[in-house]
């Protein structure tokens, strides 16, 4: 229903995808502003101890993350108790993606997952940063 009305509103043809059409109209997509709304009403009436929740802001006013990340080179003599490693790949076994935890030079966390033969390297190595 959303995809109808956003192609009335960006006076598009049929063949755009609904995905495209929400970035023109800058709407957002039904099933995400419905969790969000779940997640509100939720944090209101569901429970009790929420009573200084604030709505998610909407996403023109998000930090860029350039600006909220702080990145810090390791260095040297300084000893680290958490390192995480992350890679992601595609071949023609596979595409998939792998996280490394290790916690005093020790291993104590090992993720794998596998994704869609159609995802591409790009995607599998987000994935293994989220």
């Amino acid at each position: 229903m959303q995809r109808l009305i956003n192609i009335k509103i960006a006076r598009a043809y049929h063949t755009i995808s609904y995905e495209a059409l929400c970035v023109l109209t800058g709407m957002t997509p039904i099933h995400i502003e419905l969790e969000s709304q779940a997640i509100i009403y939720y944090n209101t009436r569901g429970n009790e101890k929420s009573e200084q929740y604030h709505a998610p802001k909407h996403y023109s006013q998000w930090n860029h993350p350039a600006d909220a990340l702080e990145m810090k080179e390791k260095r040297e003599g300084r000893e680290y108790m958490v390192e995480v490693y992350t890679d992601g790949s595609k071949s023609s076994g596979g595409v998939g993606s792998g996280i490394a935890i290790f916690e005093n030079n020790h291993l104590p966390l090992q993720l794998m997952y596998r994704l869609a033969d159609e995802c591409s390297n790009n995607q599998a190595e987000q994935l293994a940063i989220v």
